[in-house]
């Protein structure tokens, strides 16, 4: 199974070798593939990079991993050729810029919207999961 992850941060790249390691075919979609060059050499014949529209068209399965502010611009990178009828696995969270008050980490979203429901409004034909 091919699994297509956009997003090179910690969490992609953790992600993306634990796919590996379970006999998967994964491609990490980034806008920087230099940084990965560690995971790459680490990630073996199983493991590839590319940028998100190369990623989403790989992947039979994909998953978002990026700071839930980015999720819709990747989106629109990967293009939406590329995310039609494919499952994503939405790792995001909609944290806001701003720090937290009292403690109590703040959301760019409200309590009327999730980030996976503006998300899937402006991709309907994914499958966001």
């Amino acid at each position: 199974m091919k699994i297509g992850i956009l997003g090179s941060g910690v969490v992609g790249q953790v992600l993306g070798s634990g796919f590996i390691r379970h006999s998967y075919q994964v491609m990490v979609g980034t806008r920087s593939p230099g940084k990965l060059a560690e995971w790459k050499a680490k990630a073996g014949e199983n493991g590839r990079v590319g940028s998100f529209a190369e990623a989403a068209a790989f992947g039979k399965i994909l998953v978002l991993a990026v700071k839930g502010a980015a999720a819709e611009e990747t989106l629109k990178a990967a293009g939406g050729e590329n995310l039609s009828g494919k499952a994503i696995i939405d790792a995001t969270n909609p944290l806001a810029d701003s720090p937290p008050e009292n403690g109590v980490l703040r959301f760019f979203t409200s309590l009327d919207s999730s980030l996976m429901e503006r998300l899937q409004s402006a991709f309907p034909d994914a499958h966001f999961v």
